[in-house]
């Protein structure tokens, strides 16, 4: 085989190859998620709950690990904490929220009560509008620890029992 012939066929093969290649399917993108991808906090140890804003009577936790994002929108688990409860005492209310991050934009998707034994009532749809996000609020660190994924100050906690047993610090 001459070094003409020998080209020749190299580059037919490369040809081949790239179609080939092309040919080939690829799966759809994953959605995305805080830290990964939904594969990946499905494999997690779970839960890792923040707080991140107290007031006198409440205390607010988010679940960095429960976001899912899905192009612009993403939703986020925030929980209420009451702080004038009695030990033992796990009340407490869970919230999903809807976040636009390039619109600043949000609302709460669903919520659900926990009672005193902790356990989860029924999760109801709230049906609320989008609101836009007023810088600095409430809703607008929920968008920056979700969207910008940013973490509150340490520590954090495994469940909001968990938090609530360390004396809801």
């Amino acid at each position: 085989m001459t070094i003409r012939k020998y080209a020749i066929a190299t580059a037919i093969l490369s040809l081949w190859a790239g179609a080939a290649a092309a040919q080939t399917t690829q799966p759809p993108p994953p959605v995305e998620v805080l830290g990964g991808t939904a594969e990946a906090v499905q494999q997690s140890t779970g839960p890792e709950w923040w707080a991140f804003s107290r007031a006198p009577n409440k205390h607010y936790l988010i679940d960095v690990n429960s976001v899912v994002k899905t192009g612009d929108e993403l939703t986020v688990m925030v929980a209420r904490v009451p702080t004038d409860t009695p030990a033992g005492d796990y009340s407490h209310t869970v919230d999903q929220f809807g976040i636009r991050c390039g619109a600043r934009q949000s609302h709460v998707v669903t919520s659900s009560d926990a009672f005193e034994d902790g356990v989860p009532g029924e999760v109801f749809n709230t049906e609320e509008p989008w609101e836009s996000i007023a810088r600095d609020s409430f809703d607008d660190a929920i968008r920056e620890i979700s969207c910008d994924d940013m973490r509150p100050q340490p520590p954090s906690y495994a469940s909001v029992k968990a938090y609530i047993d360390a004396g809801r610090p």
